[in-house]
């Protein structure tokens, strides 16, 4: 018999249309995969932006916050927190030199700047969200496991080498994200993984964006959506259709994994 495997998905660009709705067929598909395999959602959303998503899926097992935190059965079985010593010197700097900033914690986000500027904007529109509610010391009464930040790619040279204990990753042209240095998704789909018995070979990842590269290089299987990133195609096993071209059922039923 062969092994169960664990399915994880991102979420924007992936399972998610250009119109942020998920398309029949990749509902169907993945329902079908679920009563045989373990199907797991890994997004760089938190878990309240996530969850109209993991309900409609009707997923219990999932990774939110580009790996910061893990549910299995909806229960959390993994937490990585934000170094506080390093979040104090990002909010230094991105003050300095008039950086916008949002705060994020597993289920609630939070903007440091009274006045959102039009990166916020655009970015949380870009990700199908309106701006988050004004709370400037909103770090000092929760434990952060990423940040937004709103800076464009030649403007990263301000914070290149500066943090021992953050890693950057872009989501967006003006946008990246903040992490633990010592976090990614693919870093606790190992840990879900484990928790579940199943072995990293017996892993497929489907994903279209930066923050998917590792996951896609070093997943058993690794699935490149047909508008995936470049970056991300180069490291895939296998290239399927777009996200509005049912990618994902497509892959799936290629591999024989749904009828």
């Amino acid at each position: 018999m062969e092994n169960k495997k664990l399915f994880i998905f991102d979420i924007d660009g992936t399972v998610l249309d250009n119109s942020k709705s998920i398309p029949l067929e990749t509902k169907q598909a993945i329902k079908e995969l679920s009563e045989s395999h373990e199907v797991a959602i890994a997004t760089g959303r938190n878990r309240t932006m996530a969850r109209e998503v993991i309900e409609e899926l009707g997923i219990s097992s999932y990774i939110v916050c580009n790996g910061a935190a893990a549910y299995y059965k909806d229960e959390a079985i993994y937490t990585n927190f934000l170094n506080e010593e390093d979040l104090d010197k990002l909010i230094d700097i991105a003050d300095e030199h008039d950086h916008q900033l949002v705060y994020e914690t597993i289920d609630d986000l939070r903007r440091r700047n009274e006045v959102p500027g039009k990166r916020m904007k655009n970015g949380m529109t870009f990700v199908g969200f309106d701006v988050p509610a004004y709370d400037r010391t909103f770090y000092k009464k929760n434990p952060l496991v990423q940040c937004l930040l709103f800076i464009a790619e030649e403007e990263m040279a301000i914070y290149a080498d500066q943090f021992r204990h953050f890693r950057f990753v872009r989501w967006y042209k003006e946008g990246i994200d903040v992490l633990p240095a010592d976090g990614s998704k693919y870093l606790t789909i190992k840990i879900l993984a484990n928790h579940m018995g199943i072995n990293l070979n017996d892993v497929i990842a489907f994903g279209d964006g930066m923050n998917d590269i590792e996951m896609i290089r070093h997943a058993g299987t690794g699935i490149a959506m047909g508008n995936a990133e470049k970056e991300v195609k180069d490291v895939a096993d296998r290239v399927t259709e777009s996200n509005e071209n049912n990618g994902i059922a497509n892959a799936l039923r290629k591999l024989n994994y749904i009828k």
